[in-house]
Formats: structure tokens, sequence, C-alpha cells
């Protein structure tokens, strides 16, 4: 574990001496998000648009909801100012930003115009497309190598599911930004073993959202709306499916498994949880993970520490699985999500006491 622990050091070591422009567009990528949220903010107290409330929703009052336009217009014109910069990058990023931005354009319309899901599920569709058309798409887990269709079907699940699923978990302030923080920040670090331009993308996202956190953490100062959460989804999706070292590629989809569990297990509960009560799956309810851990007695900031101190463990964890060999870090990822599901089902119990002692 030594030889592995001095190997990371030496790679990031060399990554930050080595890339001084990227750093230099990541400080303005946070400066961009940071300034232009300070006067999204202003904007949308002058013309009230203010988030709306539902059964989801835990907040009170009037807060502005277009945080997304700093940080989405942050990391784009940090992309397009580095594609400008290196030319070879362009032909693996374009796609990935102009879907992004589909994605975007239509979620921020969803903010004022709360279009019907099948009009945001075609959009979501459209994106997808245009990621696994370019041939973004997982390979294999493990030594199972897919069959070129299963590639495919799995991939576009993949970018709709997790789409939604940050979507869902925007429920708290400070935590879709958090979460998507620190995975990106943890792909980040996997990708500077090998190549440098997807480790520079997920750093131009995660510094902006960190403009964004400053507005956005107990008691936010604004929301990310639904344009800022699925954005988010579709690039926690996406960024991983650039091709890289043979370690990561070996334990890639179980890698994603766990960073996006947060999100992603929530996200299947609910639907279990409106099926059995033969209920739409989009139906807002107050079943989510933060509202069970609100119902336990835990305040807004206890649950945020709580949530991004787990997702910590858990990018911790899959940063020293991709320095250990393949079947080794495939035990431990696996693992690893299971006591992810066991803590699931133990807060679920939790809950479910909590409630019926309530009841007697």
């Amino acid at each position: 574990m030594n030889a592995e622990v001095s190997l990371f050091f030496t790679l990031s070591k060399e990554f930050i001496v080595s890339n001084p422009h990227i750093w230099i567009l990541c400080a303005i990528s946070f400066a961009i998000s940071a300034i232009s949220i300070f006067f999204v903010i202003k904007i949308c107290n002058k013309f009230g648009w203010y988030d709306s409330t539902n059964e989801r929703k835990v907040h009170k009052g009037n807060i502005p909801r277009l945080g997304s336009i700093g940080f989405v217009g942050a990391y784009v014109i940090v992309s397009i100012i580095y594609l400008v910069m290196q030319k070879e990058a362009r032909t693996s990023q374009i796609p990935i930003i102009a879907a992004g931005f589909l994605i975007f354009i239509f979620g921020i319309l969803d903010d004022f115009l709360e279009l019907k899901a099948i009009f945001k599920l075609i959009v979501q569709i459209i994106s997808a497309l245009i990621i696994v058309l370019n041939g973004y798409v997982f390979t294999s887990i493990g030594n199972l190598v897919f069959p070129i269709w299963f590639r495919y079907v799995l991939t576009f699940g993949w970018i709709l599911g997790i789409i939604n699923a940050f979507n869902l978990i925007d429920g708290i302030d400070g935590l879709c930004g958090g979460l998507s923080t620190l995975i990106m920040i943890t792909l980040s670090v996997i990708y500077m073993r090998a190549t440098t331009h997807p480790a520079a993308n997920c750093l131009f996202l995660a510094f902006a959202l960190m403009g964004f956190l400053v507005y956005n953490k107990p008691k936010a100062k604004i929301f990310m709306g639904d344009g800022g959460s699925q954005f988010l989804g579709f690039m926690m999706a996406v960024l991983p499916l650039y091709q890289t070292s043979e370690n990561f590629e070996y334990n890639k989809f179980l890698i994603m498994l766990n960073l996006v569990s947060i999100p992603m297990l929530d996200t299947i509960a609910a639907i279990w949880r409106r099926k059995r009560e033969h209920r739409g799956i989009m139906t807002p309810d107050k079943q989510h993970l933060h509202h069970k851990l609100m119902q336990l007695g835990l305040s807004t900031t206890q649950i945020l520490n709580v949530l991004l101190s787990l997702q910590f463990i858990i990018c911790l964890v899959c940063g020293i699985a991709m320095y250990m060999k393949g079947f080794e870090a495939f035990i431990l990822l696996l693992s690893l999500y299971i006591v992810i599901i066991l803590l699931f089902c133990t807060v679920h119990f939790l809950y479910k006491r909590s409630l019926t002692s309530q009841v007697n």
C-alpha cells in the first residue's frame, strides 16, 4: 500500500506542476461562478423568480432558484477557453459540453414553465443519444466484457437514471452541489493517472460548483433549480465515460455505482415506494433519505454533514481502489456498496420505528 500511496502523490504532484494553465482556469471558473451568482440573486429578487414549494421540498420563504446559471455558465466558458488552448481535446469534449448545455437550457425552461415530464424525458433521451452515439459507453465490469448492443443500452439507461437521481436528491441546502463536487474531485484524481483533458474537465466543474456553494450552504441564499440538478446528474453520468487506464476500465462501473450511490439508492427506493403505493413514480413526497433523517431528529446542517461525510468516505475508498490490483479493488468496491445498502436499510428501519412510536 505504501508504494500505491507514493505513486498517488507523485502523479498528483506531476499533474499540478505540469499543468499551471488548468489551475488558472479553475480559479477563473470559481470566480465567474461566485460573482455571477451574486448578481443572479439580485435579479431573482427583483423579478420574484423564487423556487416553488411542493411535498418533496423542505424550505420556507422566497429563495431564488437560478443558481445554475452561475456554475453552468462558468463551466461552459472555461471549457471553451480550454478547448481553444488545447485543440486535441475538442473531439472528446464538445459532445459532452453540447449535450449537457441542452439539458441545462430545457431545465431552465422547466424552472419557469414547469414542463410536462414527457418533454423533459425527450430532451434527456436526445442528450443521452448524443453521448452513446459518440462512443461514450461502459464496456465491462471486471473481466466480463459487455456485448456491443448491451453497452449502448446500459449506458443509455444509466444516463437517464442518474439525471433524475440527482434531480430528486436536490432537497436540502448544499446537498446536490456538495455531493457533485466531491464526485468531480474524485474523478479528476482518478483521471490524473492517465489523461489530462478529462481531469481538467472534472476540475472546471468542481471549482464552478464551489463558487455556487458559497451561496448554497445552509441557510441557502439561492438554489440551483431543475436546470442545475439535471445538468449535474447528466455530467455525473457522462464524465466517467472517457476511456482511460486499464485499472479504471476494469472497475469503472462499480466505482461509479459507489460514487453516485446516495442519490441512486434514494431514487430506487422512491420508485419502489411509489409503485408499491400505486402512485406515479414522479409524484413528490417527503420520504427521501434527507426527510427520513429529519424524522430521526437531525437538523438540515447535521444531515448535510452526515451525507457529505459518507460521500467523502465513499470517494476516499474509490480513490484507494484505483491504486490496488484489479480484482482486489473489485472486492473492496463490492464490499463498500453492500455496506452503503445496509446503511440505507438501517435508516429506513429507524425511520419506520420512529413513525410507529409516534402513532403509539
